[in-house]
Order: structure tokens, then sequence, then C-alpha cells
């Protein structure tokens, strides 16, 4: 039972013999020790906030001894994660190494401090299909500054530093090993002595891992490379049973609209205080108020509501494995078309038509910049739906409320709201500015939908139409310091996960579906969610496979064809 303490107190003597040491030059470890006190510091302010802030922590001096252990647990992660890396960085690469950690985590650090973000795995993905367009929007004058002061100065500092003389690996191993298990004491002691204040903050997610920079980017992107190679395997065939269980006197045009970062807090069909959904409202849409994202990015609910997966069951890997809605729908026969003005599809729309307009320089929808405001969606659209036969549907892959940008979403004639925040630095503009902003995004989208049903309504001599729309996730206005969207579902605000869903069905389409309008207003009052989509898409064009479920198409229960989890010939 002496062994470990015997253990600790020589690591003690070495360490403060290491860094009292008269030779010329730092030791490997007091580098990788320099690196990691600086980033668990200020780099990591969001993090060491979570720790101040959580209602656990209590007042007075307790508070700052819990805050005080949180500081300690940062620099305990921050240096084994230099340690378990710095293996493959011998000699005086370790400088390098450390330098590009203390940068990245003051970059990621900004991130978490000003807009509320946390880096886990879903995060990792959505940088990895973020469109050039979005990332340069995110880099302000406020993060160059703050990445230049506590990220690129002081790694430069540190490479410039002198270095002792390699020593023998044995040697440099058993002094890392000896510093790393006196950390470990002193933070499993710091815990075990305010237990029940780190459990209750732990449990309420008021500290969470994803803040810690930049081990939180580094655990997210290894989870996230797991998940890609488990899922790189060909797509399982799903409804290749599929089949019309009939036809319409005419043939079926189904419009999907995917929102972007559409928020149900600030949709005027929710009951929010403004008009901005005036030609919804004047179409008579069926508006479903109660309605939960899958996820709360892009990359996480686009796959989701295409899989098949209820949100309980649906992770990337296993979304990636199977085939989606469209190719059950190709598989009975419907022609699927994906118009994208938002960054691609993220894997869901391989087997479509896909037509990506991001790349579009248009002067009359496209900046200088390589913005695409939505309406771009629409040109030449008549044209291409003119020249269709059979069946389709049709996906329109919106820009939306994307932001930090949100004044880049819609053309100068929609700027209703006004002041309206004119930056990408969220932080900087009032809670009414930034408000202003979004709002006008929100009626901008109103918009386009209008034309959407506009447009059906001039194909009605040909087509039974419909169309369903649903946002992807919502977003943070900056409620309790929280801006943008893509924190952890489990933590994240109802901001990010209620998103307005509605769907507006053509006279035509409900005759021939046989449909009563007091039948669908009711099916408005149930909760809903993206779980619905998929076996709705195949309500609407009416396919029989067994990857149908009735109970959760939302008009089901209004249709007369349908019995069971399947439909009748």
């Amino acid at each position: 039972m002496q062994f470990f303490p015997k253990v600790l107190n020589r690591a003690h003597a070495s360490f403060r013999s290491d860094l009292s040491s008269e030779s010329s030059g730092l030791s490997r470890l007091q580098i990788i020790s320099l690196a990691s006190l600086w980033i668990a510091t200020l780099p990591n302010l969001a993090a060491l906030r979570q720790f101040w802030d959580a209602e656990s922590a209590g007042a007075g001096v307790g508070r700052i001894l819990f805050a005080l252990g949180g500081w300690v647990a940062i620099f305990f992660v921050t240096f084994t994660l230099l340690v378990i890396i710095g293996v493959l960085f011998w000699g005086r690469a370790i400088k390098w190494l450390a330098g590009f950690a203390i940068i990245s985590a003051a970059i990621l650090g900004y991130f978490s401090l000003y807009l509320g973000i946390q880096f886990d795995k879903t995060m990792v993905t959505n940088i990895m299909q973020t469109h050039t367009s979005e990332a340069f929007e995110l880099m302000t004058f406020p993060m160059f500054f703050w990445v230049l002061l506590l990220g690129i100065a002081p790694a430069a500092f540190l490479i410039t530093l002198r270095m002792h003389p390699r020593v023998r690996w044995v040697q440099a191993l058993a002094k890392t090993a000896g510093v790393w298990l006196l950390l470990a004491a002193v933070v499993a002691a710091s815990i075990l002595l305010q237990y029940s204040k780190y459990a209750a903050a732990g449990r309420n997610k008021a500290i969470t891992f994803h803040t810690i920079a930049p081990a939180n980017f580094v655990a997210a992107t290894v989870g996230q490379a797991y998940a890609l190679r488990a899922s790189a395997v060909v797509r399982e065939k799903r409804g290749t049973d599929a089949q019309q269980s009939y036809k319409l006197p005419k043939p079926r045009l189904i419009v999907f609209v995917v929102g972007e970062t559409a928020r149900a807090q600030n949709f005027g069909l929710n009951g929010y205080a403004r008009d901005n959904t005036p030609r919804m409202r004047d179409a008579g849409v069926l508006y479903f108020k109660d309605t939960e994202s899958c996820g709360t990015a892009t990359a996480v609910s686009l796959p989701c509501m295409f899989s098949g997966l209820t949100r309980d069951e649906f992770s990337l890997s296993k979304a990636q494995s199977i085939e989606t809605v469209i190719d059950v729908a190709l598989h009975a026969g419907v022609r699927v078309i994906w118009r994208d003005n938002d960054g691609g599809c993220k894997g869901v729309c391989g087997s479509s038509e896909y037509r990506d307009i991001t790349k579009s320089s248009d002067p009359r929808f496209c900046s200088s910049e390589g913005e695409c405001i939505d309406d771009i969606l629409l040109d030449g659209l008549k044209d291409d739906l003119s020249a269709l036969t059979g069946d389709t549907l049709l996906i329109l892959h919106v820009k939306g409320s994307h932001g930090p940008a949100y004044y880049k979403r819609y053309p100068p004639a929609f700027e209703k709201f006004t002041p309206a925040c004119k930056t990408n630095n969220l932080p900087s503009c009032t809670q009414e500015q930034l408000i202003n902003a979004y709002d006008n995004t929100i009626l901008y989208t109103d918009h386009i939908l209008g034309e959407v049903v506009e447009l059906l309504k001039g194909f009605s001599d040909r087509y039974a139409t419909a169309m369903l729309y649903a946002s992807d996730h919502g977003e943070s206005l900056g409620e309790n310091g929280l801006y943008l969207h893509g924190l952890p579902y489990s933590v994240a605000p109802k901001e990010q996960t209620r998103v307005p869903m509605l769907a507006w069905l053509s006279p035509q389409y409900g005759q021939f579906e046989k449909w009563n309008s007091a039948c669908l207003a009711a099916q408005t009052k149930i909760q809903r969610s993206h779980d619905n989509i998929y076996s709705t898409i195949l309500g609407l064009l009416e396919i029989e496979t067994t990857e149908y479920k009735s109970s959760l198409d939302i008009f089901a229960a209004c249709d007369e064809h349908r019995e069971g989890e399947t439909v009748k010939k």
C-alpha cells in the first residue's frame, strides 16, 4: 500500500527538479506542461464558465473550489491528450504539437465561448460538410483577434523556446508517468471532496466534455471516424417490394421542401406575434404545431428523416448502411429529382436525379461571394416540370435561415423587420437586430413556399399535386448565451429542436384521395416529428411496401385506401 505514495512523491520531486534545472532549455515534460497550463486557462474559458455557472457549484468559497477543481480536470484532460499524441512527436517536434494544440484550442474555445457551440461527432460531420462560403461567414475580426492573442502568439513563443538535449526515452517516460499519476490523484481527490456537486452538474448537463478544447474535437473526430468506418458498406436494399397500389386520374407530383434552420418559435403559423408567414396562411396549409426534429444539425436530421429510422433508432452508421425513402420510391417506379441550394444532401440523394445549384454564378440570384438566394431553386422549374411524365417526387433543399449571416439569406425587398443584424459576428448585434434579421429569413422562406404552391396550382390540369415542408432543425438566437445550432440533443434547448412542418394539398388531390377536411385538420393537433416524414412521403405517393408504417403516416387516418401496415390493392 506504500507503493503509490512513494511513486507520487518521487514523481513530484522529479518534476520540481526538472522545472528548476539549471541546464539550458526546457524538457519535453515542461513543454507539455506549459502548453496544458495555457490551454486549460484562457482558451477554455467556455468550459471554466460551465463549472462556475453550474447551479450545484454553490456560492462563495465553495463555488471557487468547485471551479478550481474543474480547471484541474481540464488541465489533466489536456495533459493526457498531449502525452498520448506526443508519442508520435519525438525530439523538438513536440513543440510543434504543443503549438498546434494551443492554436486549435483557441479556435474551438472561441466558438464555444461566444456562440455556445459544443463539439461532438455531429459537429465534426457538420464541419466536414460545411460549404466554403458558410465557413468564411464564421470568420470575423473578433475571432481573428482572439485566435491571434490566445493561440498564434503563445504558440509562436513556445515554439521558439530552447529544449534540453534529447534524454533516454525510458527516463522521459518515467517522469511523464509520474506526473500523470500525481495529476490523476489530485483530480480524483478534487472530485471526491465535492462529488455530490459534480455528480449533480453532470446529471443536469451543466458540465459537458464537448467544450473542453481541443480534447473535445479530437475525441469527436475519432468517434466520427469509427462511425464512418462502420458505415463504409454497400447500402442494404430496402423496399424492393415497393409498388404503387393504384393510379389516380392524373399523375402525382409531390414536392418535399427541406427547410434549413427554421425554428418553430419564430414561425407565424405557430402563433408567433409577427405575421411572417402570410402566404402560407392564405394558402390554407395544414400546420403541425408541435413538431420535433431528429437532430440539431443538418448532418444528422437530413439522413434521419430520409432513413425510415425513428430518432430513438437512428445513428449515422445505421442510416448510411441502408437505402432511403428515395430508393423505395424509385423501386416503385416514381421519378425522384433533388434540387439543392444548401451545400449537399448529406449522402441521402445518391439515387435521385441530383442538381446542385450552389455552384451557380447567376447574378440574378447569386452574390460575388458565391451565395445564392433560394429563388434560384425555382428558376427554370416550370419548364422542367412541364417535361415530366408519370408520378414524381421533387425535393427542394433550401438555404432557408442558415446562420450566422442571416441578412444574406433574403433579397432587400424582404427586409421587413428592421433594424436587422448585418454582420456574422452575432454577439455584436442587439437581440432585436438579430431577431429582425432572422424573422426576415422566415418571411422569405414563406415566399418560396408560396411560389411553389402557385407553381403546383398552375399544373393542376396535368397533375394531382401536394407539398410537404419541414425544417431540418431550429436555431438559438442568443437565448442563455447560445447561438446557432448543433448542441447535443440531450442538452439542446427547444429553440434548436422544435421546427415548423406543414402540408399543402391541392383540392383535386384531396378529392382523388377522398380525404375530408375535418379529418385532415384533426391530424394537426397531434404531436409530430421527423419520424413521420418517411412513411408520409410513401403515403402521399400511395406506395405499397413493408417499409411503410401507417402509424407514422400523418394522413393514414384519413385514407380509406390504407389498412394496417401496408396498402390494400
